[in-house]
């Protein structure tokens, strides 16, 4: 009996039980491929065109220029090693029902309470905003510091609550005045109920300095890079990848995705995962995240990109684009990476 009579035989024999089982024939042909015992090939050429079923010309072009710029070993541990860091901003009580209410911020409670459950993370952390009651970003304390007074001589009158005011300092420092919100150790500050944390959970409490407010839970607001750090740059080395969810939209949400990108992390805001204070200063903020390399999408369509080409050709776009941009892994580091893929 000829190979090729068994070959016949077994795909036969497939058929018919997936007609049994009303398996469709796309699926029938991934679930002969995914129970192949032929095993992967170890040449990172050749993995990535098995992985995604490519022909040469359609990779080797792309793998050839992240070799160029030193990006290739980055590529393949996101494409065949993945470590997701989902990042959960201030999901507090104040922002939900409290003094800074969020609009239709209860409606995503549930729904970033059952993501962080997913399995695709291998790290969820949280974040709070923990102001000291005497914080400069709260409109009860605008007297306690004097203002700048050439912004005071153009914006003649009283100061209103959400205004915009800029402090007297060197440099000039700008806040937008909101109503006390998070205050150390009350309620308004703690995570809402629902957002469930395991006992080993890790949180950044930022916005803890009275001087100067943190929106991004990297840094604070100076605008000097590397301000304020959290600490959450050491914590998110060696992610391939940083999602954010949580409130708001258009301030601490959006900008730990903006410094995320600046470390070089490939980032995406699920924007079905939060919500904004305004609309339009939201919809803003998406504009500036796709235009610093973010994605912006949904959970459900991020799910489903997960092992598609498309996707992992945009992330290798990402890579090049911001060569550099993390530390330079030492070459130890480098050849142990490219060990463990190829051992896969």
């Amino acid at each position: 009996m000829n190979s090729s009579f068994l070959v016949f035989m077994l795909v036969l024999v497939a058929t018919l039980s997936a007609q049994r089982e009303n398996i469709s024939y796309t699926n029938l042909a991934e679930l002969l491929l995914s129970t192949s015992t032929k095993a992967p090939p170890s040449d990172p050429l050749q993995r990535v065109m098995h992985k995604f079923n490519l022909y040469e010309h359609e990779v080797s072009p792309l793998m050839k220029r992240l070799d160029s710029v030193g990006q290739t070993v980055k590529w393949l541990r996101h494409v065949f090693s993945p470590r997701r860091t989902l990042l959960v901003i201030d999901m507090q009580n104040d922002f939900i029902t409290g003094s800074l209410a969020v609009n239709d911020a209860k409606e995503i409670v549930t729904p970033v309470a059952e993501l962080t459950n997913e399995e695709v993370w291998n790290q969820v952390i949280y974040t709070q905003d923990w102001h000291p009651q005497d914080h400069i970003s709260f409109f009860s304390n605008v007297d306690l510091r004097p203002l700048d007074s050439t912004w005071s001589s153009e914006h003649p009158g009283k100061v209103s609550m959400f205004e915009e005011v800029v402090f007297k300092r060197y440099p000039p420092y700008a806040q937008v005045l909101w109503p006390d919100h998070c205050v150390q150790d009350t309620e308004g500050a703690e995570l809402h109920s629902n957002i469930t944390t395991p006992k080993k959970t890790k949180i950044i409490q930022k916005g803890t300095n009275p001087l100067i407010d943190s929106y991004s839970a990297f840094f604070d607001n100076t605008g000097m890079q590397g301000s304020g750090s959290t600490g959450l740059k050491e914590m998110v080395k060696g992610s391939t990848e940083v999602v954010v969810v949580g409130l708001a939209m258009d301030y601490c949400v959006g900008y730990t995705s903006l410094h995320s990108l600046e470390l070089g992390y490939p980032t995406t805001l699920l924007r079905d995962m939060t919500r904004p204070v305004k609309i339009q200063t939201g919809e803003d903020m998406l504009a500036m995240v796709r235009e610093g390399g973010g994605q912006v999408t949904t959970w459900n369509s991020w799910r489903k990109e997960l092992e598609d080409w498309q996707r992992a050709k945009d992330v290798a776009e990402f890579f090049i684009a911001n060569t550099g941009v993390l530390e330079n892994m030492s070459m130890l580091t480098t050849m142990a990476l490219f060990a463990f893929i190829l051992i896969m």
